[in-house]
This record gives structure tokens, sequence and C-alpha cells, in this order.
């Protein structure tokens, strides 16, 4: 088996059978949606109407470079790194992308992501989270940093080496600090990863009444820090409870059932592999998708109608922001390696089939679905309630901190679709447009001017457009609730 993913791969996973095998798992409806068909193909039109109503407020999007990706970036040459970074980061030339997930425990140290980190910084990103794949060894009941164990003193868990809560609560504490003093300071620290499974690499179990048990020990040392770093779980492997498997539901109601688990915990994580993110789990926290990814060969079209399409992931994103409510969504690599993961578990890949070494890189599709929203939609902006009149065309719209309006259309239709848009609270202004389909990647449009937040334009078959107003005009004050709980 190859470099591991956060997750664990197909035949890795013992708690779900073999029969998941060889893809059953994504034929089964348990991986990403497919790329969405419409059954209209008409061009009549679709009216898309964003209301003032702010719902989520909007923490980002992003990715990690665990398990030796970030050193794998960091020894290409100089220009390719730069090129790559620019991808990553860049809100005019790249996907604008605003959060760096962290693995420890395992996974990585602060060194080896250095790198990443530092060069986030230089694009101006500011949210980085860490994530445990496992406490080391000696705190385990199997004695492992690999195959799953459990927490030394969790309860119910009896080792002969005795009650290791406090002490990797402090180990944790201790790497949070480590990033802070290289300028990469966390704004969430979470104690473990996938903790259903338990994996022959990096992995520990925990039950949900175990992380609600644990999370005070690790709230109380990052205090004792001096951090401003907050607790999040858990991390589960998909976003629904199944049968005889906790999901992210199982982990999220019980540790913010628990009035001093929930004290602490400042961020609630889910992965979407067995199950999507498409409902919300709380209003009492902000809610991430952490990781994501699909694992066929390397596939990096707009729309070939496989679930590793861009218009696969521009529709999983749709969904989990306007479904689930998400603040934050995050694919599991940024980038990877032919060598070493020749498939699609990241955004951009490093060399080539032919020459797995090459000094060379090349983007996916998946990578332009998150610019059409992360390169417009900033840190703090509010999701708006939207609506649209034609089931092929899903749109969504962002208010900006800074007072910009974002509207995100996805024109799944076969078809070009002519749209109306009417913007609430909008007055005569010009609108900007940029579209990425199968021809273009993230094409500037010829300007459009809003008569009175109303505007129409034909979005191509299979496509997604943004729009954005930079000044809002007449009426154009919105007046936001408070940020929820962090």
């Amino acid at each position: 088996m190859s470099v591991p993913r956060g997750g664990t791969r197909w035949l890795a996973w013992p708690t779900l059978g073999a029969a998941i095998a060889g893809g059953v798992l994504l034929a089964a409806g348990l991986g990403p949606a497919a790329s969405a068909q419409s059954p209209s193909s008409s061009t009549t039109g679709a009216t898309v109407s964003v209301s003032s109503q702010p719902n989520q407020q909007i923490d980002g999007f992003g990715f990690s470079e665990a398990f030796g990706q970030a050193s794998n970036l960091a020894a290409m040459p100089s220009d390719v790194q730069s090129a790559v970074d620019n991808l990553l980061f860049s809100t005019t030339q790249g996907a604008g992308l605003d959060i760096v997930r962290f693995g420890i425990g395992g996974a990585g140290t602060v060194t080896d992501q250095l790198s990443i980190g530092k060069a986030a910084l230089s694009y101006g990103v500011r949210t980085f989270y860490a994530d445990a794949w496992s406490a080391p060894g000696l705190m385990k009941s199997n004695l492992s940093q690999d195959n799953g164990g459990y927490l030394c003193g969790s309860p119910g868990t009896d080792c002969i080496n005795g009650d290791y809560r406090q002490a990797y609560a402090e180990y944790l504490a201790a790497t949070a600090k480590a990033f802070a003093e290289q300028g990469l300071p966390l704004l969430a620290v979470d104690f473990v990863n996938e903790p259903e499974i338990g994996p022959g690499y990096p992995s520990m179990l925990m039950t949900p009444e175990q992380a609600a048990n644990f999370i005070p020990y690790l709230g109380q040392a990052l205090r004792k820090e001096g951090l401003s770093t907050t607790v999040a779980c858990c991390d589960a492997e998909g976003w629904a409870n199944s049968s005889g498997f906790n999901g992210a539901q199982a982990y999220t109601q019980t540790v913010l059932s628990d009035p001093i688990s929930a004290h602490y915990v400042g961020l609630i994580t889910s992965h979407g592999y067995t199950s999507a993110p498409n409902f919300p789990l709380t209003n009492l926290r902000p809610v991430w998708e952490t990781e994501w990814s699909t694992f066929q060969p390397w596939d990096p079209a707009w729309d070939d109608g496989s679930t590793a399409s861009g218009m696969s992931w521009a529709n999983n994103i749709y969904t989990a922001l306007t479904k689930a409510n998400v603040n934050a969504f995050l694919y599991w690599w940024g980038t990877a390696t032919y060598k070493e993961n020749g498939d699609n578990e990241s955004l951009i890949i490093l060399g080539t089939p032919t020459d797995t070494t090459a000094d060379s890189y090349q983007a996916s599709g998946r990578l332009w679905a998150f610019a059409a929203f992360s390169r417009f939609v900033r840190p703090g902006a509010w999701r708006l309630s939207t609506n649209s009149s034609d089931p092929g065309v899903e749109a969504v719209g962002f208010r900006n901190a800074n007072g910009s309006l974002v509207v995100v259309a996805i024109n799944n239709n076969t078809q070009p679709t002519q749209t109306n848009f009417q913007l609430a609270g909008v007055g005569s202004v010009p609108v900007q447009a940029w579209v990425t389909d199968s021809a273009e990647t993230m094409a500037s449009q010829p300007a459009i001017t809003a008569n009175q937040g109303s505007f129409s334009a034909t979005l191509p078959a299979r496509s997604v457009e943004d729009f954005v107003v930079a000044q809002t005009g007449p009426g154009g004050v919105f007046h936001f609730p408070p940020r929820r709980h962090r």
C-alpha cells in the first residue's frame, strides 16, 4: 500500500467488510456524488433570486499536505514550487485556498510541514488547523501508533502502563505551541482522526463517550500553554451514523451534550467518505468538512461524468454549503506525486505517468471547482438564502466582509441556460463574471450591468460561473448577526 490518506483505502476498512474493495463503496453511493446530470436540457431560462437573509458564516476552503506531501513539494525546483503555490493560494491566478490542515500524531511534524505553512502565510492565509492521527504508541492499549488501539485511561480501556490522557493532552498542546512559535498559530487542534476505524498506519480508536471524556484534558492543556487554540472534534469518517458505525452525528451529539466537554469544543469536524455532508450537524458550533477525495487513477477532467471531475466537486461543495451549512470545506491533499499516489487524492499532481520523478505538475478540474468558491468567497463571508427556478441550475449567494456580493451558479444542464438574476438590496452597478467549463478555466467574461439588482446571463452547459458585485449601490447595507460560538 502506498502513502496512506487521512482515512483508509477501501481494502483497509475491516469494519465495513471486504465487499467494499475495488470501488463498490462509490458505486453504493457512499463516495462523492456523481457529476449531476439534470433531466432538463432546454434553454427556456431560469430565475435565480438572492436574498439578504444570512445563514452561516464562511471560514474558508482548504486542504492538507500531511504524510510527506509537503516535503515532496518542497523537494521540487523552486520555479515549480512557486507555480504550484500560486495555483493553490493566489486569488487572481489560482484557487485562493485559505485553510491549511496540518497532520500530526504520526501524519507529520511541524518541521516537515513548515514549508507549506510559510508559503500559505506569504499569500495572506491565516487559518491553520492540526489533526492528530494517533497518540504515541506507548500511550495506547496496543502499544503501537498503528492499527487502532485506544488511549490509555479512556473509560473502558485498561492498560498495564497506566493513564495517559493528561500526557497526550500535554503532547498535543506542546505541538500546537510549536506551530505558533513558527508563526503558524492553530485555530483548532483535533486529537483523533476517523476514530471509528483502526487501519495499519497511524490511527486510534475512540468512542464518542471517550472523546467527550478526553476533551477537557486537551482544553485545559491548551489554556495552560497560553494558547487561544480551541479543541476540534472529531474528524469522523462520514457525516451520518449507519448501522453499528458511528459517524459525525454521534460524536457531535455526545461531545456537545456533555457540558464540560462542550465548554472546550470550538469546532466540529468530519469527512465525507462514508456519508456525504448533506444535512446540518449542529448550529451550536462552526462545522467543517475537513477531508474528502476519490481514489480512481488520476483524472484531471472538468466534466467526464466521474466522481473525480470538477463538475462533481462543484456540486459537492454546493451541497455541503447549502444543505449541511458547513462553515468550511477542505479536500484531502493539495498536491501529491505520481510516484506515490497516482490517483485523485490531490488537487494537483507532481510528475507524470511516464516519468514519476519529472519536475512537472498538472492541476485538476477539482482545483478549479474549489476556485469557483474560494477565489471570491473570502473568510468572514455570509451565505445568503438563494433560490433557483430551474433544478438544473444550482446557485448560491454570499456577502463578503468588504461588502461585495458573490453568486456562484452551477449549470448542470446539458445546454446553455439563459438565467435572470435578482439580487436583493443591490442598485444599478457593474457585475464581473468568470466561467469555468470544459473549454475555459476561470475565464473573464464581458462586463454586465445590474439594473436595480437585476441582470441576465447565459450560463454555458455544464459550467460554473461566478458573478461578483464589488459595490452594492443604494440599499446595499446588510446587518449580519454576530459570529456564533468559536
